[in-house]
């Protein structure tokens, strides 16, 4: 693969892959940033060879998602004292409405993210995340509900 093209991708789907990032790693800056890494380097050994952008696209959501799971159940991650978290910040990059998200469950939060943000439609989310369309409608309709309910709670 050339290094314009993963320049070029790079520039294209950084944010994207970002995104999808903080929201599994729920809201972590220093975490979101390890996963992207990890996601672009995987895509400069993958070496290309993609059907088209929607392709390549795809690609870069599922390896952001399977590389955050991934990071996710490292046993590192499960044992950090008190002490050591007492100072830490989470970036807020973000506003109000994708606080909330963050707090979904996993699942709904995805599907809301990939619908919302990334304009995807139920059926190509559904292909995405291997499972039905009527699940995924299921998912959104969940997470819309707690959403809603939670920023009626804040007025």
């Amino acid at each position: 693969m050339k290094e314009k093209n993963i320049g070029a991708a790079y520039e294209m789907y950084f944010d994207m892959v970002y995104r999808i990032c903080y929201l599994y790693m729920n809201g972590c800056g220093a975490d979101s940033e390890d996963a992207c890494q990890q996601v672009f380097l995987k895509y400069m050994e993958h070496g290309g060879g993609f059907d088209s952008g929607e392709h390549e696209k795809a690609w870069l959501i599922v390896t952001a998602q399977n590389t955050c799971k991934s990071m996710l159940r490292r046993v590192y991650r499960r044992h950090v004292s008190l002490f050591e978290a007492e100072n830490v910040m989470v970036e807020d990059k973000a506003d109000g409405i994708m606080e909330e998200i963050l707090k979904l469950p996993e699942k709904e939060k995805t599907a809301i993210y990939l619908h919302y943000y990334e304009g995807y439609s139920g059926a190509e989310i559904a292909r995405l995340l291997k499972c039905r369309e009527s699940t995924i409608f299921s998912y959104l309709h969940r997470g819309r509900k707690r959403l809603k309910k939670r920023l009626e709670e804040q007025l």
